[in-house]
């Protein structure tokens, strides 16, 4: 199967969708940062923080999947695309690189800048760990809700993968504090890595790029659009 890219045409395709999404994901990124100015204030502080810092991320990957995967369907976007001299894979590149730019970009900034947060407050660094798990676990849920969107190409399909794995949220975290590696550290003065947490780490990890192949070798069977 020849798997030749029309490179030009992949460019113009992700230049599209940064275009069309720049200030809504930079709204999103504002709202994730402004989250962080209560996480350092007292409990309740710090409980509404997370909370808006999450929702913040949760609505980032969910408005860029539903705007560059859904509507472009909805919208008759794709058929326009279809029309061009472009491949399945050539469409699934060019997916692949500007969605997961315009989502990874703006949550490694949230992430980082809750990390220093941790650090230069008074907050225990010991929260580094099960803060890292929850960012990835977030990275996590958008990779499998943009890999069912691709393969789906369902609206109702990608809309329930969005909201179940939303849904999992608070027993994914309610999990991963139960874990006695990570539970036990929360407190501690500096962040400490033991085989629980990083073994947690790299689980998700393999589950990202496992669902990013399962996207591109989907797509690569495909001949044509239809």
């Amino acid at each position: 199967m020849n798997y030749a890219l029309n490179i030009p045409l992949i460019k113009i395709l992700i230049t599209k969708d940064w275009h069309l999404q720049r200030k809504t994901i930079a709204m999103y990124l504002v709202g994730g940062l402004f989250s962080l100015s209560f996480i350092s204030g007292g409990e309740w502080q710090f409980f509404m923080g997370t909370t808006l810092l999450i929702s913040a991320l949760i609505g980032l990957g969910n408005h860029q999947i539903t705007s560059s995967i859904i509507n472009e369907r909805k919208e008759y976007t794709l058929p326009f695309i279809m029309s061009l001299p472009v491949t399945p894979i050539d469409y699934l590149v060019a997916k692949l690189i500007a969605s997961m730019s315009l989502f990874v970009l703006p949550w490694f900034v949230v992430c980082a800048a809750t990390l220093v947060v941790f650090w230069i407050t008074p907050i225990p660094d010991g929260f580094i760990p099960i803060t890292v798990i929850i960012g990835i676990y977030l990275f996590l849920c958008y990779a499998v809700s943009w890999t069912v969107g691709m393969i789906s190409e369902s609206e109702a399909v990608s809309i329930f993968t969005m909201v179940f794995m939303n849904c999992l949220i608070g027993p994914v975290i309610f999990t991963f504090t139960r874990f006695s590696g990570i539970s036990s550290h929360v407190s501690a003065a500096s962040p400490v890595w033991n085989s629980e947490s990083v073994g947690v780490v790299v689980g998700q990890l393999v589950v990202i790029l496992l669902a990013l192949a399962t996207a591109f070798y989907w797509q690569a069977r495909k001949k044509t659009f239809l």
